[in-house]
């Protein structure tokens, strides 16, 4: 099982919010991300909050509702 820290759930949510709502992120953290999720195919635990979900699905509804 891989297990996701603090600091590196942060930046998964952080590149999946601006890969979903087509922003410009950094290729030097994607491929940091995806060098986490290569160790360990077999389940992901991420330490997020439920507050830190509910702001990212929010987040993604403001804009496509702002693109619309």
């Amino acid at each position: 099982m891989l297990v996701l820290n603090d600091a590196q759930a942060i930046v998964v949510e952080s590149l999946l919010t601006k890969m979903l709502l087509n922003d410009t992120y950094s290729v030097a953290q994607l491929e940091e991300a995806i060098g986490w999720f290569q160790r360990e195919a077999d389940w992901v635990s991420c330490p997020f909050e439920q507050v830190w979900s509910q702001n990212l699905a929010q987040e993604i509804v403001r804009e496509l509702r702002r693109q619309t």
